[in-house]
């Protein structure tokens, strides 16, 4: 082999609880854990490799690389516990609490190239003539390490009647090293009600009722997802300087100081219900939400001079989220031998941002889902105030001329070619974020034989497939092309357009999982049970999608983008026996 890529990685984990009761319905406990992880890796092209020919910038010598990277994180958490009953009727149960994390991690890389012989292959780096030879790429060095730091207080307190009425307020206290010195600390209050009707006596004889709870809660979260130091001046560095023969390397700022960085919250309420019919044979929840994320946390741009550097984390926009979830259990068929059990789960969602600029920071939108080359294509998604996360923007296809040129609709509803459009002519063209989520399963058992089939799909949502775009297209001769740029396209003969044309429905549904098990009957003082089975994952997929597999990332800002470097999911079947002495 030509090439070498390997990992040798460790990985050590441990924790440990510790439980004392202190008086009658008084615990107090302690939580600690801790992860680290290492690994090296190795990477080495020999002389021979494509990447390494004579006509790269190689110039036909190997190149070589090493990087350690280590990583850890501690964790300690202690909680004392009361609960008790007063009266009988009132059940009280208070929890109060101390969390700590701690996480860092640290790499170091070297590489070179110029290497004439593959005879040392990656353990000898400095016998590269990249560190002398100026016509070959530069050898890099490379060190990195950052930390975190989460601490929290934290207390809840629970509160029922008569197994009727629940109450239940929580209050979190969460201070973050990744905010500024004025906001490093966020209050994170929530509560909740619930009444269990059918513990009534106005239901106590409706025999159909076996269950009926109304819950409604209101919460508020914080969100720490940025990357650490961002609200901090960090230095880089800059040009170098002559003194005396010597070139001094200089330093400056790395990113704008922001001490007013604070923690993105979360508020929602929701509101829901609880139920059980015919003996629990139909149950389920419903559940109504809305969720309004406030100073969310972005890079926007910063105005110069004012600031050192043209951008700066900050906390800005905000954005809602509305939706619905239901959960259906159901056995609808119950004998001695055979038993029937059937689950559901379903969900909406819809989202707007409705804010995206204050008085300090502004921006007409955000764009995200840079398009790769060839072609400079821009970005494939767009957010805006008043749109959804997700939204493709681009340019609606309208077909192909004579010659086999791009025709697109502008915005009067005329055509014109792809160099006769302006920012004006773009619209929302789909998005990536699916409205509807679902899954069914269904569990069968026949004396000792069980089996489980359960499905899954998303839907009312749109793929952009980039493997068409770009590998669909003749003009990506004499480069690989998929068979569609002489069947599907063939009448296209222009360089890749982003647009509409390569825009498709994204819904599926998939037959996720499938287990045939047996239970063998024993009649042993050594064997307690016995089970056998075999189970299937990722079976089939039913969707009208052209591309590899329609499952993509469905969260963040870069949804519904079909890369040209996703690899498949595999198809896998097990085998498996458990047992119980």
């Amino acid at each position: 082999a030509d090439r070498i890529y390997e990992r040798q990685e460790e990985v050590i984990s441990g924790d440990i609880r510790l439980s004392l009761e202190v008086a009658k319905g008084l615990n107090a406990s302690v939580f600690g854990s801790y992860v680290r992880t290492n690994y090296n890796d190795r990477i080495f092209r020999s002389k021979n490799d494509w990447d390494q020919r004579e006509s790269t910038q190689y110039q036909g010598t190997a190149y070589a690389k090493k990087l350690n990277h280590l990583d850890w994180s501690k964790t300690l958490e202690t909680t004392l516990d009361y609960q008790t009953t007063l009266g009988e009727l009132h059940n009280v149960g208070v929890i109060l609490g101390y969390s700590y994390q701690y996480s860092t991690a640290e790499e170091f890389s070297a590489d070179n190239s110029g290497f004439t012989t593959d005879g040392f292959l990656d353990w000898n780096l400095g016998a590269g003539t990249g560190i002398t030879d100026t016509s070959l790429p530069r050898p890099n060095l490379y060190s990195f390490k950052d930390d975190n730091t989460l601490v929290g207080f934290f207390g809840r307190i629970n509160y029922g009647f008569a197994d009727k009425y629940f109450a239940q307020f929580v209050l979190r206290r969460e201070g973050s090293s990744r905010f500024g010195d004025n906001h490093k600390w966020g209050n994170f209050p929530a509560a909740s009600v619930g009444w269990a009707i059918s513990e009534e006596n106005f239901l106590q004889d409706v025999e159909a009722i076996s269950l009926l709870k109304l819950r409604a809660g209101y919460g508020v979260t914080g969100n720490q997802g940025i990357p650490n130091y961002q609200s901090l001046t960090t230095l880089s560095e800059g040009g170098v300087y002559p003194q005396n023969g010597v070139y001094y390397q200089t330093y400056g700022a790395a990113r704008n100081a922001n001490p007013n960085l604070k923690w993105e919250e979360k508020h929602e309420i929701n509101i829901g219900v609880d139920f059980g019919l015919l003996q629990n044979r139909l149950s389920g929840s419903v559940d109504v939400y809305q969720r309004k994320t406030k100073d969310l946390l972005y890079n926007y741009s910063a105005q110069q001079p004012g600031f050192v550097r043209s951008s700066i984390f900050t906390n800005v926009g905000e954005l809602e989220n509305k939706g619905i979830e239901v959960v259906l259990s159901a056995i609808p068929v119950s004998s001695e031998n055979f038993q029937w059990n059937v689950d559901f789960t379903g969900s909406y969602q819809s989202n707007e941002l409705s804010k995206l600029s204050d008085e300090n920071f502004q921006a007409n939108w955000l764009e995200f889902g840079g398009l790769p080359s060839p072609g400079n294509l821009g970005n494939a998604i767009r957010l805006e105030e008043g749109g959804s996360v997700g939204n493709f923007y681009g340019k609606r296809f309208a077909g192909f001329t004579d010659e086999g040129k791009w025709l697109f609709y502008k915005a009067d509803g005329s055509t014109a070619s792809a160099s006769e459009m302006n920012e004006n002519d773009l619209t929302v063209i789909g998005n990536g974020v699916p409205k509807y989520n679902a899954s069914l399963g269904n569990r069968f058992t026949y004396k000792n034989f069980d089996l489980s089939i359960f499905f899954r799909g998303k839907f009312a949502f749109d793929i952009l497939n980039t493997k068409e775009l770009y590998f669909g297209n003749k003009k990506w001769l004499p480069n690989n092309l998929l068979k569609s740029a002489v069947t599907k396209h063939n009448q296209l003969n222009d360089d890749p357009q982003y647009s509409d044309y390569y825009i498709e429905s994204g819904d599926f549904v998939k037959l996720d999982n499938v287990t045939l098990g047996y239970n063998v009957p024993l009649e042993s003082k050594y064997l307690e049970s016995m089970r056998i089975y075999v189970t299937g994952k990722n079976l089939a997929t039913f969707t009208g999608y052209s591309g590899i597999d329609p499952e993509l990332q469905d969260t963040g800002f870069t949804t519904g983008i079909d890369g040209r470097d996703f690899y498949p999911r595999t198809k896998t079947w097990t085998l498996g026996f458990n047992f119980r002495f």
